[in-house]
């Protein structure tokens, strides 16, 4: 189990718009990214926002940052989205002696 410090680390710590680049086009606005919602796709509705490492789907609501965004891309948990995303950032849990 990861604890709420590390998952805040790799809420910081992982690029977002790098992220969801890997599995959607965007392209560059103003203040934000746009692309179609990967989970319904209809229309440029999903942003991400760099500077505040969130992402935003005006058309279905959905809404986070890296952990939550890996976990609807892949269908799983948010706890296993973040923890491959801390293996990706060579972070673990400190163990206690």
């Amino acid at each position: 189990m990861l604890s709420e410090e590390l998952i805040a680390r790799v809420q910081t710590e992982t690029n977002l718009l790098a992220l969801v680049k890997n599995y959607i086009p965007l392209h560059e606005g103003r203040k934000a990214y746009k692309g179609n919602c990967p989970l319904h796709d209809d229309t440029q509705s999903f942003m991400v926002m760099p500077g505040k490492n969130i992402f935003k789907c005006f058309g279905c609501g959905r809404e986070g940052g890296p952990v939550e965004f890996l976990a609807l891309i892949t269908n799983t948990t948010t706890h296993n989205a973040a923890v491959i995303l801390a293996q990706n950032l060579g972070l673990e849990e400190k163990r206690s002696a």
